[in-house]
């Protein structure tokens, strides 16, 4: 009985995170297909490559002004129904942009029903994992984060031999479809008594992954034990409210080193997805072999994603953060210069930078989760989450603007090495620190075959 126990607590902790995945699969893999879908809405509509971008663009900047009033939603209303309400969004965002009939009209469906209901899916899911897993959500993050690399490494190759075929508006009707299916495994994620709110109507009782308290508010949870969370920081004399605790944490010079580092990240993972397909291209590399390359960027992020996080949750996400940074810096000069006669460089180029930026997104989330998890995460996420959006505003514009004027993608280039800087040095700043790091790897050595 003991065993049956056990095997049901394990399944218990283990349905969020594998349900996260699978949202996170069927949210991302169609709007990440956007590198070849681009120049298919540039030839309908006869656009340059700068408006090409704008739907795109748009969506990013509706993605960041929304994000804030997303989070602070799943601070006061149950995951459950804002993570549904999301995958209906994208849905229907899909069917829409299916029948549009200009550019101006494609702009419209990417900048409201995609990216409010991207947002909603992004913030909602990360609230809940870090908030299940709260002192290990990097291994927990990674598994989530890992659905979308997963969902676009196999959506790239399938939707690359399929447009040519059935075009691309049947296309982002399939992707309507499947981003529909995304609602049960929202229900299941977000199934169990996890949850903790405050309110005057509460009652209280264990749960399987802590304490439960149940208001007439709604449902979340708090983070865990571990986290060095702001939020959770005595309120100064006179304070009365967790609202003054929230200004209070985003007042600090730690989360705003923090926000200037998470947009780096959107700068460096918006501009080398997006336009190094396009560059390989250029340089000489079959357009098939460019897209099957960021097929192989995405299984690489998912390994990044878990073996990364996982990692960052025993070794510390500075260490751990800092070496892939390394590796995004490496993986990225080699896509810059490879071309069609260096195809293993561009091979393994994809390769390190998919690890790096797959680990580094699953420590960025660890980092915001470790640092200011608690009563007002999600709105502290929700502010955060507008810098992943906002580096790739800055990103794109800088792409699409100087291919027009100088003919190739290398300022993306330049955009991205400087970004990877800002994150190591944010991270080395104001990241969390982990205590016993050398002892920790001085274990690891010790098990090392000789």
């Amino acid at each position: 009985m003991a065993s049956i126990s056990i095997s049901r607590t394990g399944l218990r902790r283990t349905v969020p995170a594998l349900a996260a995945f699978v949202v996170g699969a069927l949210a991302y893999a169609p709007l990440y297909c956007y590198p070849l879908l681009a120049p298919q809405f540039e030839a309908t509509f006869h656009t340059s490559r700068e408006l090409g971008q704008m739907p795109w663009t748009m969506f990013l900047v509706v993605s960041a002004l929304c994000s804030p009033i997303l989070g602070r939603a799943y601070d006061l209303v149950a995951d459950r129904w804002l993570l549904m309400l999301g995958a209906a969004l994208l849905g229907a965002g899909w069917f829409v942009t299916s029948i549009c009939t200009d550019v101006a009209f494609l702009m419209a469906a990417y900048g409201t029903m995609l990216a409010i209901g991207t947002q909603l899916v992004f913030v909602g899911t990360t609230t809940a994992i870090a908030r299940r897993y709260a002192g290990i959500a990097g291994l927990a993050l990674g598994v989530a984060y890992a659905g979308p690399g997963i969902g676009v490494a196999l959506a790239l190759p399938l939707a690359a031999g399929v447009i040519p075929d059935i075009g691309w508006r049947s296309m982002a009707a399939i992707f309507g479809g499947l981003s529909l299916l995304a609602l049960p495994f929202a229900w299941i994620m977000t199934m169990g008594p996890a949850i903790l709110v405050s309110g005057s109507r509460a009652s209280s009782k264990d749960g399987a992954f802590g304490s439960v308290v149940t208001s007439g508010a709604g449902l979340h949870e708090t983070s865990g034990p571990g986290a060095i969370a702001a939020s959770h920081e005595p309120l100064p004399p006179g304070s009365r409210t967790r609202g003054e605790a929230l200004r209070r944490s985003i007042r600090t010079r730690r989360f705003l080193i923090l926000l200037i580092g998470a947009i780096g990240i959107g700068c460096i993972d918006e501009g080398i997805f997006q336009m190094s397909s396009r560059h390989a291209v250029a340089q000489g590399i079959d357009v098939g072999f460019a897209a099957s390359l960021l097929a192989l960027q995405s299984y690489a992020y998912v390994a990044g994603q878990v073996i990364g996080g996982g990692l960052s949750d025993r070794f510390g996400r500075r260490f751990v953060g800092l070496m892939c940074a390394g590796l995004m810096f490496v993986g990225a000069t080699a896509i810059f210069t490879a071309t069609g006669s260096l195809l293993p460089l561009a091979v393994a180029g994809n390769a390190l930078y998919g690890f790096g930026i797959g680990a580094t997104i699953a420590i960025r989330s660890a980092t915001f989760s470790d640092v200011f998890g608690g009563h007002n995460f999600g709105a502290i996420f929700g502010i955060t989450a507008m810098a992943y959006p906002a580096g790739g505003v800055i990103v794109m514009n800088v792409g699409g603007l100087m291919y027009d004027r100088v003919g190739n993608y290398w300022p993306v280039y330049g955009v991205a090495v400087v970004s990877i800087l800002a994150w190591s040095t944010a991270l080395l700043i104001a990241g969390p620190r982990r205590h016993g790091l050398r002892k920790r790897l001085r274990r690891a050595r010790a098990r090392l075959p000789i």
